[in-house]
């Protein structure tokens, strides 16, 4: 049996100005702009630590969250899997804040997210998060090279 290590990650839509909000994170090994979100707690529901989580991060209030798949990983060494699972929602309120301590969170136009300097493998999490045909952004170390490979599925 391995470890597993939950996570969340939120795309809240703004659909009247056609804007996503994101995060320039700057905590931990990954850094970068993504969408908010962190860590499940022991005992909690994932869609209650999705809301806390936006709430600790944004200072809005969501609701009505519609899962659209997972990002997952294993580390054979730590004999652990990571999972992040994917969320969206248009359903919001609440004032923004903008410098939090996780990092800065802005509005931006979904056409021009893919120019920023996004986190490492942010750009498939975009993709699972807008095309309901993937469902999962699999990462693995391939055992005859030893590489590492994703796989969108």
């Amino acid at each position: 049996m391995e470890n597993l290590e939950l996570t969340n990650m939120v795309m809240i839509v703004n659909e009247k100005d056609n804007k996503v909000l994101v995060q320039n994170r700057v905590k931990g090994g990954w850094t970068g702009i993504a969408f908010p979100g962190g860590h499940v707690e022991k005992g909690e529901s994932i869609i209650d630590s999705a809301i806390r989580e936006v709430k600790e991060e944004t200072g809005l209030d969501i609701n009505n969250l519609e899962i659209c798949g997972i990002k997952d990983w294993y580390i054979d060494e730590k004999n652990k899997r990571y999972m992040v699972v994917l969320l969206k929602t248009s359903f919001y309120s609440g004032t923004l804040i903008e410098d939090g301590e996780e990092g800065d969170v802005f509005w931006v136009n979904y056409d021009e997210i893919h120019s920023l300097n996004l986190a490492d493998g942010f750009d498939k999490m975009i993709d699972i998060m807008f095309n309901k045909s993937i469902n999962e952004y699999f990462i693995f170390k391939d055992k005859n090279t030893l590489e590492w490979k994703e796989i969108l599925k």
